[in-house]
């Protein structure tokens, strides 16, 4: 009987390994968008450019704004953002892979000064920057 539980608990742990796997597969998740701007809440519109390995499953915008342009279906694509544009998340991506995260990027086309400032673009993008994290 002792052999019996022996073989049966070593069984039973080498199932438990196999299933918890070795963590290579995907891991989805959710990778954000932060906008960098020397003008925090004095713009009011920006296109931004999104390159990623494949479509992210869908793409919303961060707080305070309206996303123009989705939805994404493509790996590469270009949406437009208005509402008051702050330093901080702009966009939310729920993706198949965060491992994945280096190949994402967003680059920042244009910018647009606020509704107050008549929507005119802004002559240079020097100081802003647009990141892709976790």
């Amino acid at each position: 009987m002792t052999t019996l539980r022996r073989t049966v608990a070593a069984a039973a742990v080498t199932l438990l390994i196999a299933c918890k796997g070795d963590g290579t597969g995907p891991t989805a998740g959710t990778l954000v968008v932060r906008l960098t701007t020397p003008n925090s809440g004095l713009d009011g519109a920006a296109i931004v450019v999104l390159s990623a390995p494949a479509a992210p499953g869908t793409v919303t915008p961060g707080p305070g704004l309206t996303l123009w342009g989705g939805p994404v279906t493509a790996a590469t694509a270009t949406i437009a953002l208005t509402g008051p544009l702050f330093s901080g998340t702009i966009l939310n991506l729920q993706v198949d892979d965060t491992r994945q995260m280096g190949q994402y990027s967003a680059t920042l086309q244009q910018v647009a000064l606020s509704a107050a400032g008549g929507f005119l673009l802004r002559s240079s993008l020097q100081g802003y920057s647009l990141t892709v994290t976790k």
